[in-house]
């Protein structure tokens, strides 16, 4: 454990809150961006969204399993180093290619940044009460960051212009780097003298780009486009040949003996649903306050702090509460608020409604219940896995948290279209799934009992 493990834990927050803001701070800022750099059409703007969680959810596993074998301060550093490079890049782009080019730099970067900074953390602080309250924090942030992206981004759009969106990122990243030289022990790296898998990292690097890009064009073509299912296709087969590859090579990417450990794949399956959940969630809400009330995006910001502050709650007691009864109950108890708060938003009237009677309640429980939820499966997904494994573990439950993201937007809005009762009832039925499958995942007993447990070896 580091020696100064409160200051630690902040730099490893702070820089998975500028990851995590990135993904919604730009949205508010697209018809600037548009009318500036001259985007034919919407079509092409919604690539700087899409290519940031393209090759952000695409590399988090091979950045995850860099850190395990060449070091993970080094792989941090350099992510923190790229990112600000490239939102430097971002910034100052005159055409839409330089955004775009920029834009999927940002996303591998921020894969590197966010896969170390949780291996760092969970190497860091030692398994049980201390972990917890880590991971509690790790969850606070990363959830509100996401939440108050559109309200920074309308602040800063408002004020300085679409540049300062990125710009932001700047001292924030170069601060971190430094600090991260200083802070944390520069551990040596565990892949020395191994022949690197380079078969496994291109086949699950690209299998998963075509995955999140698939069900991202599928949002807005569905899913039997062409280019939908090429993607789609293209992507199982890939991943397919991925799995092949990993069991033939004598030192893989992946050690599927990870997933052996108790509760990491139900873990993993729960962080998909609860990110397919929160994604769609917020893409009602942020529409119908905007769409239908009228909101600004200023104000639409403002109205989801109480979201924010929620979220902050939730993962500060389901922290507390993981480490007395294990994580499995507040796991359930989160997708439980989740099952109340969506079957509330099914219920607000189409047209006009007021937002403290009608949106509030349960938008604010879904901040609530995403807390709870959130840290419970980060504690599950990484709790009993063997330290040189820790990197992979972060990577994988990163990837199906951007999966599950993907998942959201294209699955559920698509299924929904414009009725967004229909779209709150499906996150509600997916919560039930993901309840019934919290109750059945390990991870009743305490924290400190994953501690003599280990990851399996390879197959």
């Amino acid at each position: 454990m580091t020696s100064r493990p409160a200051l630690v834990l902040v730099l490893l927050c702070a820089a998975q809150f500028v990851v995590i803001l990135d993904t919604t701070i730009v949205n508010v800022a697209l018809p600037s961006i548009q009318a500036d750099l001259g985007f034919a059409s919407p079509s092409d703007l919604q690539y700087v969204i899409s290519l940031y969680a393209l090759t952000f959810g695409g590399s988090l596993i091979l950045a995850g399993r860099a850190a395990d074998l060449v070091g993970r301060r080094r792989v941090f550093v350099t992510g923190l180093v790229v990112f600000v490079a490239a939102s430097l890049a971002c910034g100052l782009a005159a055409g839409p290619a330089t955004l775009l080019a920029a834009r999927a730099a940002q996303g591998v970067a921020s894969a590197m940044v966010s896969a170390a900074a949780l291996t760092l953390l969970t190497t860091s602080f030692p398994e049980g009460a201390g972990r917890n309250r880590a991971l509690g924090a790790w969850g606070a942030v990363g959830g509100a960051a996401g939440a108050s992206g559109l309200l920074f981004g309308g602040v800063l759009t408002d004020l300085a212009g679409w540049p300062s969106v990125f710009f932001i990122n700047l001292p924030i990243g170069l601060v971190a780097a430094v600090s991260a030289l200083r802070l944390l022990p520069g551990a040596p790296a565990a892949g020395r003298g191994r022949s690197p898998d380079l078969p496994g990292a291109v086949t699950v690097t690209a299998g998963l780009g075509l995955l999140i890009f698939g069900l991202t064009r599928a949002e807005q073509g569905g899913v039997l486009s062409g280019d939908t299912a090429g993607a789609l296709i293209g992507s199982v087969a890939l991943l397919a040949a991925f799995v092949l590859v990993e069991r033939r090579v004598r030192a893989p990417l992946v050690r599927f003996g990870l997933f052996r450990v108790p509760g990491v794949a139900g873990a993993n399956a729960a962080a998909l649903l609860l990110n397919a959940i929160i994604a769609s969630n917020l893409f009602f809400t942020t529409l119908y306050v905007q769409h239908v009330l009228g909101f600004t995006p200023l104000l639409t910001g403002l109205a989801f702090l109480p979201n924010s502050a929620l979220v902050v709650a939730g993962s500060a007691v389901g922290s507390r509460l993981a480490g007395r009864l294990g994580t499995s109950p507040v796991l359930a108890t989160g997708f439980g608020v989740l099952l109340v708060a969506s079957l509330l938003l099914a219920r607000v009237p189409p047209t006009a409604a007021s937002y403290p009677v009608h949106v509030l309640p349960g938008f604010a429980l879904t901040g609530l219940g995403l807390g709870l939820a959130f840290v419970s499966v980060t504690i599950a997904a990484t709790r009993g896995v063997d330290p040189r494994d820790q990197g992979l573990a972060s990577g994988t439950v990163n990837t199906a948290q951007q999966v599950g993201f993907a998942v959201g937007i294209a699955a559920v809005v698509g299924a929904a279209g414009p009725d967004q009762a229909t779209g709150y009832l499906i996150d509600a039925a997916l919560a039930a799934v993901a309840l019934t499958l919290a109750l059945v995942t390990p991870g009743r007993g305490s924290a400190a009992r994953g501690s003599r447990g280990g990851s399996a070896a390879p197959p």
